[in-house]
């Protein structure tokens, strides 16, 4: 026998009160006497009942209470990613002060845009995704406000994030200026297996982009492009950099110099060096992308491409909260930095024959002072 789901109405005809007093127990509380309150709830706890149905409610309020973001990654990566940790954190940050609440959507299990169109909220954040995801058409097809971050920049939406191809030319240009012109990347491929079920996901567009900026810098100054090599890590983790690294660094002509395309990846960088007694920055210099808490505690201390993501993930925050409530908003352009600390150095010398070759800036200076036997340089 089946035995039916309290309502308001039952709720009220055992605690003797009308139905807007139930209501009001749960959604205006200010409205009713404590006793009255206390009232309704107990005859609500012994009913089983509890409380309106949430999506029911939004309808009739026309609110959800929350904010969506999209990511392109998977819940469990979201996780581990130490940048996109510090954006959500800003979010957080803002939602809390709202008393608002944050449902995160990721990308990589909606293949039709089914979570997308289904999600009560009342905006989205759509986070580094690609403008040809399913995920992008589906927020569309929803006409709720929404704020773009990362990439891709979409029209007719606020966008909060930074240039990586104008941002990728700070750490070249330090590079260069350094006289480094032994130039290698560590960077992530176009798609990600994602565990544990080797799914495949394509990566965010921000990293190409770096890769883009930085080589297109090294050719401005006659650099071939097919000599600053790329070494693609299989996920953006410290080991898959670390061994990206490796790789760059066996090379017969190894570079003097590795820009990665995350701390996270430079962070592997460093380790690589240290296992293979390559000393940073003596030997190699290294610059990472994020200034990830953790870069600053590195050895040594990691210069990089700085954009305070947990800021970024406020202000995105706050455009959609202003969106929600109806406001003009206006995206700040945000302009990152290059922060150097002690990873980066002067290029070393390299040997070539019986003189060392010595680069500066733009000039190439020969030394041809003979070698000694046991002379360092």
């Amino acid at each position: 026998m089946s035995v039916e789901r309290p309502t308001l109405d039952t709720v009220a005809k055992a605690a003797g009160v009308s139905r807007m007093t139930v209501s009001n127990a749960y959604n205006r509380p200010d409205q009713l006497s404590a006793a009255t309150r206390e009232r309704v709830l107990a005859a609500a706890a012994a009913l089983g009942y509890g409380g309106p149905d949430p999506a029911g409610r939004s309808l009739r309020r026309g609110r959800a209470g929350t904010i969506g973001v999209i990511l392109t990654e998977s819940l469990s990566y979201a996780f581990t990613d130490p940048g996109l940790v510090q954006f959500l954190r800003g979010v957080g940050d803002e939602m809390s002060a709202a008393g608002q609440a944050m449902l995160l959507l990721p990308a990589d299990a909606d293949d039709d845009g089914s979570l997308v169109r289904s999600a009560i909220v009342d905006a989205f954040i759509v986070c580094s995704i690609r403008d040809d995801d399913p995920a992008v058409t589906a927020v569309r097809s929803r006409h709720l406000p929404f704020v773009s971050s990362g990439s891709p920049r979409l029209p007719a939406a606020p966008y909060v994030g930074i240039d990586n191809r104008k941002a990728a030319v700070l750490a070249a240009e330090h590079l260069l200026a350094l006289g480094h012109r032994r130039l290698g990347i560590v960077g992530v491929p176009e798609e990600m297996p994602v565990a544990p079920d080797s799914r495949v996901v394509r990566t965010r567009q921000g990293f190409a982009e770096r890769v883009a900026g930085f080589v297109a810098t090294a050719a401005a100054v006659g650099i071939d492009p097919d000599s600053v090599v790329v070494a693609y890590a299989e996920t953006n983790a410290v080991d898959s950099g670390a061994e990206a690294a490796t790789r760059l660094l066996g090379r017969r002509q190894r570079p003097t110099a590795i820009f990665a395309v995350s701390d996270v990846l430079a962070l592997g960088t460093l380790s690589a060096a240290a296992s293979l007694d390559i000393t940073v920055p003596g030997e190699l210099s290294v610059v990472g992308f994020d200034d990830i808490d953790e870069a600053a505690h590195s050895r040594p201390p990691l210069t990089t491409i700085a954009q305070d993501l947990r800021e970024q993930g406020r202000q995105a925050a706050r455009l959609a909260l202003g969106l929600v409530e109806g406001k003009t908003t206006r995206s700040r352009p945000w302009r990152p930095h290059l922060l150097v600390r002690e990873s980066t150095a002067v290029a070393p010398r390299s040997r070539r024959g019986t003189g060392v070759t010595a680069v500066t800036g733009d000039a190439v200076v020969r030394d041809l002072r003979p070698s000694r036997p046991g002379a360092t340089h």
